[in-house]
């Protein structure tokens, strides 16, 4: 299968206060289950002399198959979504030269759906830390310091289905990833969480 361009450089997640304001919008909510596989592909450390640090650098190919997590799924573009989500070039930092410590990632995602739906974007989060941990949250599930976890942002277009509405859409939500974490990068199998949203333009109306 040819896989379309990376999107352009100039795309930007259509998030801000204005124009979640301004633009005239359809949601339909998307709840997925996703499983598969973490490669690494490069590792390297970068010492930083006048700071006094290291630095642990991955890159990683990211494969997930993506499946419909019922009640919160719903509608004819959530359905769509199941298949195959690849990021290429998922990179991380690590402070203290360690995989096992907190870090960051970003990288740029593939997501074959059904009926032929491709939709390309990005995601960028935190790495190796959780959230719903104490004293805010009780009981809580995890610990700041919590290595094997990835959370982050994904934000994309749709750029080709059968369903020609939908091209143009935006793809936008949160995940959580799971894996079994290492000093040097991680490797083996993901699994985890996308809750999101499929944000369409509403089209001008037409008088007859």
């Amino acid at each position: 299968m040819t896989f379309p361009p990376p999107p352009p450089t100039r795309f930007r997640c259509p998030d801000s206060a204005r124009e979640i304001i301004a633009r005239h919008v359809c949601l339909t909510s998307f709840s997925k289950n996703v499983a598969g596989e973490l490669k690494l592909l490069h590792e390297e450390e970068e010492k930083c002399a006048p700071l006094k640090c290291v630095t642990l650098k991955t890159e990683h190919f990211l494969q997930l198959k993506v499946e419909p997590n019922a009640p919160c799924d719903q509608g004819v573009a959530a359905k769509l979504l199941n298949g195959l989500f690849r990021v290429t070039d998922l990179s991380s930092a690590f402070e203290n030269g360690d995989g096992t410590r907190r870090g960051y990632h970003g990288g740029d995602f593939r997501w074959n759906g059904a009926g032929g739906l491709i939709a390309a974007g990005t995601i960028s989060g935190t790495t190796n830390a959780g959230i719903l941990r104490e004293p805010v949250f009780k009981p809580a599930c995890e610990k700041c310091d919590n290595p094997g976890i990835m959370i982050g942002r994904l934000c994309g277009v749709i750029q080709r289905a059968e369903e020609q509405q939908l091209v143009g859409c935006n793809v936008f939500g949160t995940y959580r990833l799971q894996f079994d974490p290492g000093k040097t990068g991680a490797s083996g199998a993901v699994r985890g969480t996308f809750e999101g949203l499929v944000i369409c333009t509403c089209p001008p109306t037409t008088k007859g």
